[in-house]
């Protein structure tokens, strides 16, 4: 066996930048692959290399390694895919979350390939699957749809407790955004049953922790197509923009690397009144963000063409934890 060079790069650790101009970005993807992710992979490389992207966060459907020969060693999928990815791993730390592709084989190959750092902290998860961790301002909270999360289970009772800590610690961490697989909020025709059947019922779970700890953003793939939200709470809007939101921000942002059923043909506006913007084609692509201490800045990129083809801005006069502090 041959090991690839030695690569390094220097932690941002939490530092918050006084502007967004000064602000480094943090890259965030899911559902990749080896298929049709080149272009989102050189597009990430550029970012990472001339160091304008200081972190790459990934929420689930890393390789689809199960999708060839599942019954048989699927393992040379991974190893392409982690060589592929060298070129942003190598110059950014690049934390990862499981979505539904990567159960195979019990989630062993996930776990070699990805171990991430479930057993540092106060409020450590005891779990190989979620954690969380603050970088550049925000609090990440990695939870995993593809374990059991409804009220109760022990996934709960960790993101209950994370987000509480989060929650009041705004001064050191002013943004807090939860990272999952499957979408709570969305409004695609191809996928509809995700977002007509199961995105209630996991909202039924997850939103109430959501709304009490006043989590900023819940970015999700598994639909492999771009869409977001208005701040919404019980599927009803609470503001067309994103001023001092009431409410949580639900972003779908599936598009890295794999096509398939991502034809952008979304529900009407009347049925979904939250939605505040969604994708119109078929490229792939990634977001990236940047944070201040009052304000969160997001863009969707176009992976081949490098085009911003949305952008929001999230605003706070300031950070009201849930103790009232």
């Amino acid at each position: 066996a041959t090991f690839s060079d030695i690569y390094r790069f220097t932690l941002q650790g939490e530092r918050v930048s006084d502007t967004v101009q000064e602000a480094p970005w943090i890259g965030l993807i899911a559902d990749m692959g080896i298929k049709e992710s080149d272009y989102t992979i050189s597009s990430l490389a550029r970012s990472a290399s001339s160091q304008d992207l200081q972190l790459l966060v990934h929420g689930g459907d890393i390789s689809y390694a199960d999708d060839y020969i599942p019954a048989k060693n699927n393992s040379y999928v991974w190893k392409e895919f982690m060589q592929d990815m060298q070129a942003v791993a190598g110059f950014v730390p690049y934390m990862t979350g499981p979505g539904n592709h990567e159960a195979q084989f019990d989630f062993s190959a996930y776990q070699n390939w990805l171990p991430m750092p479930v057993d540092i902290g106060k409020n450590s998860s005891g779990s190989p699957f979620y954690y969380s961790f603050n970088y550049l301002g925000v609090h990440f909270t990695m939870m995993s749809t593809e374990h059991d999360f409804s009220e109760g289970s022990a996934q709960y009772k960790w993101i209950d407790a994370d987000l509480a800590a989060a929650d009041s610690n705004r001064e050191r961490t002013p943004w807090l955004v939860v990272i999952g697989h499957r979408p709570l909020y969305c409004s695609s025709v191809s996928v509809k049953k995700r977002c007509t059947e199961e995105g209630p019922l996991y909202r039924s779970w997850l939103e109430p922790l959501l709304q009490r700890y006043h989590a900023d953003i819940y970015m999700c793939g598994h639909n492999h197509q771009y869409e977001r939200s208005y701040p919404v709470l019980n599927g009803n809007l609470t503001s067309q923009n994103y001023t001092n939101p009431k409410a949580t921000v639900y972003i779908v942002n599936g598009a890295a690397g794999n096509k398939e059923h991502n034809d952008p043909q979304f529900m009407p506006e009347k049925d979904v009144p939250w939605r505040a913007a969604h994708g119109h084609g078929f490229d792939t692509g990634w977001m990236r963000m940047r944070a201040t201490k009052t304000a969160l800045q997001l863009e969707y990129l176009l992976s081949k063409s490098g085009k911003v083809d949305d952008h929001f801005t999230i605003t706070k006069d300031d950070h009201v934890s849930s103790d009232g502090n």
